[in-house]
């Protein structure tokens, strides 16, 4: 889970990586007189933003038919709401798991996510979770200087325990002090008559039994991150990388093979070369200049392959694909095919998560407004956004009114050997039209097309001799 942190944050294994040689002794000693160039190539990060982007750069939208529902729901589902759940797939795509922290407020119901890191699951012999225990580091002003110390909440069913660290090292822990009340109900309200405290659990407030605020949103069936399956690409990529530059810089200058130099010093002699241009050698001396043939296009065919196989095996798009200049929408979507695999398996547990905290938003509501709403049609919207050719797209919409005109005229044509309703069907079938509808309305129409609304007619003008 660290490592996970760690990629997405641009800390990769090639920052720690060092050179070695051995002397004529056989010693190993740390080389320091070459390069060692360390460039991390941050593809963990470009794969999880595009994961969260691509599923969540839209809002997420409930929606419902109850009477007087869909208006109390947006109250929760804010712009804090999504951005929660955007930090939840991220750091679930890091680490394998993310915790979503319930907290009930003078308010409302809300949701804010809790680091998987410092969060630690405690569950009975019959693998039922009974506790959750969070834990962060924080500063305290102590003895005339800010001290990190370390606090630490245990969660049950019913109230939390609050600890801090009792040393230094932050290893032992002990009951907070500075809690006037510890532990404290999950809802803690204190009697301004009395001063006494009181409370209840969240469970108990929204009618949820044995209910533990957090929960817990995981990255895929065995909890892993998106880094294990290319973490060997990237370090890879980062070695063939760096190794080039490295070469680049240890060999961006000739050396030269000088025989029968009469020179005092190697110093002169370079000096010589670069001020002069010219060097003084002995009797059946000679000086040759060597390049090193370093091989760039080996090491970039093997950047090529690594980045395939980054883009590959982490299901990502990868942006910088040309082609051959032939991007339709057809070949467009076919880019999007991994990252839409990749998003539907995030997606179908996503919406588990969401169903969760619409079951507590809706129990929070019905407890607030003392109603009794239910979570049986609430409907999850997600919607995502894929690159296309709009002229493209206006083009087929352009072909599709075409041919379909070109299909009316047919059948108007056709007409005068046809009965009414024979061509009126046919038309409504290719504007996609209800006949029983339009026939209904073409009914009403011949039966009130000579009547005039609200116009009055004189009595002189009314024909009173007309016999019915």
């Amino acid at each position: 889970m660290r490592i996970g942190v760690d990629y997405y944050n641009f800390k990769h294994d090639i920052l720690k990586f060092r050179l070695f040689y051995v002397d004529n002794e056989g010693k190993v000693h740390e080389e320091t007189s070459r390069s060692n160039i360390k460039i991390p190539h941050s593809y963990l990060t470009e794969l999880i933003d595009q994961k969260v982007q691509y599923l969540l750069s839209n809002p997420v939208e409930i929606n419902t038919e109850q009477d007087g529902l869909q208006d109390l729901l947006n109250e929760y589902i804010d712009e804090d709401f999504q951005l929660m759940l955007q930090e939840l797939v991220e750091g679930g795509s890091q680490k394998g798991y993310e915790f979503v922290y319930t907290k009930l407020g003078e308010n409302r119901l809300s949701f804010q996510v809790a680091d998987s890191l410092k969060v630690i699951e405690i569950y009975d012999s019959d693998f039922n979770l009974t506790a959750i225990i969070r834990y962060y580091d924080t500063d305290i002003y102590q003895n005339g200087k800010n001290v990190r110390v370390t606090r630490a909440e245990l969660w049950d069913k019913e109230k939390v325990w609050y600890f801090v660290s009792s040393d230094a090292n932050q290893l032992s822990f002990k009951i907070d002090t500075k809690i006037a009340i510890n532990p404290l109900y999950h809802d803690t309200r204190l009697n301004s008559d009395t001063n006494e405290a009181f409370g209840r659990s969240i469970g108990t407030a929204l009618g949820v039994s044995d209910f533990i605020p957090f929960l817990r949103y995981d990255n895929n069936k065995y909890k892993t991150t998106d880094l294990e399956p290319i973490k060997p690409l990237i370090d890879d990529y980062d070695l063939m990388a760096c190794a080039l530059s490295n070469n680049l810089q240890d060999f961006d200058q000739p050396f030269f093979a000088v025989k029968g130099f009469n020179g005092d010093n190697y110093d002169k002699l370079l000096n010589n070369l670069k001020s002069r241009g010219a060097v003084g050698v002995g009797e059946n001396g000679g000086l040759d200049m060597h390049v090193v043939d370093i091989p760039v296009e080996a090491r970039k065919a093997k950047l090529t392959v690594d980045k395939e196989g980054i883009y590959k095996f982490g299901m990502g798009f990868d942006s910088s694909q040309v082609g051959d200049g032939n991007i339709t929408n057809v070949v467009i979507q076919s880019r999007y095919t991994l990252l839409d695999l990749k998003c539907n398996k995030a997606e179908i547990r996503l919406r588990k998560i969401i169903k969760q905290m619409l079951e507590l938003i809706v129990a929070d509501i019905n407890q607030r407004y003392n109603t009794a709403y239910d979570t049986s049609d609430l409907e999850i919207v997600i919607t995502r956004d894929t690159m296309v050719d709009e002229t493209e797209v206006e083009e087929r919409e352009k072909t599709k009114a075409e041919r379909k005109q070109i299909e009316i005229d047919n059948i108007l044509n056709a007409a005068a050997r046809l009965d009414d309703e024979t061509v009126l069907k046919y038309i409504c079938e290719v504007l996609d039209l209800d006949f029983d509808e339009v026939k209904k309305l073409l009914d009403e129409q011949d039966y009130d097309k000579d009547v005039k609304p609200d116009v009055e007619v004189p009595e002189g003008d009314r024909d009173t001799t007309q016999q019915i």
